[in-house]
């Protein structure tokens, strides 16, 4: 199953905010490099999006690594861009949010390189459904054999980039960066994963637990002191 954010969680509430104040219909989510967290996002916004009454469209555009046939059971068909992959959709209900999972071929990949084609298809996709979130490659993961990610952010309303904190380099970020603004993509924001790097306060709630056991009555005063903190609760 796909790890997911809880859809009242402050961090992505932010997110779907300010993709809504900009009327985007169409968002595609990407990382620099894989691992960055980009198909627990697509997932979470998804379902985020449903939560509000939307009728959604998660496609997985990740011929490499895909997540959606894996994570939820589903099958994944033949289909191109241009193509009509209507019949390869995943329903489970009349409305919510539905499922495309990466598709299979040959000339797949091929079919993803013609921006007028992959344009088509996305308004094709919104003729059915209110919203389109996308789930792409990694922004380094450029080859033949996968949809370049930056071909989707180019015609999406709104592109979304995944940075895994503490793992992403700046040369990496930068060289993502460079890419999206070559395809002209309307990058919205860097969204920090902080997964591997947790913050001050959670590194001090940890070393709190070990001393639970042996000093429960210190514990429980640290454990009100970092709750009562300003600094540690500040969120930046």
């Amino acid at each position: 199953m796909i790890s997911t954010l809880p859809v009242h969680y402050m961090e992505l509430e932010h997110i779907y905010r300010q993709l809504e104040k900009r009327h985007s219909k169409s968002v595609a989510i990407t990382s620099c490099h894989n691992q960055s967290g980009s198909s627990m996002l697509a997932y979470s916004l998804s379902k985020r999006y449903q939560a509000d009454g939307y009728k959604v469209l998660l496609v997985d555009l990740n011929i490499q690594n895909p997540s959606l046939n894996l994570s939820l059971g589903l099958a994944r068909d033949e289909w191109d861009a241009g193509a009509s992959c209507m019949k390869s959709i995943c329903a489970p209900s009349a409305n919510g949010t539905h499922f495309l999972p990466a598709p299979v071929g040959n000339t797949a990949s091929l079919s993803f390189r013609n921006q007028n084609v992959l344009a088509q298809t996305i308004e094709e996709w919104l003729q059915h459904y209110d919203r389109v979130v996308m789930d792409t490659s990694p922004l380094n993961a450029s080859n033949y054999r996968n949809i370049p990610a930056q071909s989707a952010c180019a015609e999406a309303d709104a592109s979304l980039l995944l940075v895994r904190s503490g793992f992403t380099t700046r040369n990496q970020l930068e060289e993502s960066c460079q890419l999206l603004q070559e395809v002209k993509a309307n990058l919205l924001g860097c969204i920090m994963n902080d997964r591997d790097h947790p913050s001050l306060t959670d590194e001090l709630y940890r070393e709190n637990r070990r001393l639970q056991r042996f000093l429960p009555a210190v514990s429980a005063k640290i454990k009100r002191w970092i709750d009562g903190s300003a600094l540690l609760n500040l969120r930046i």
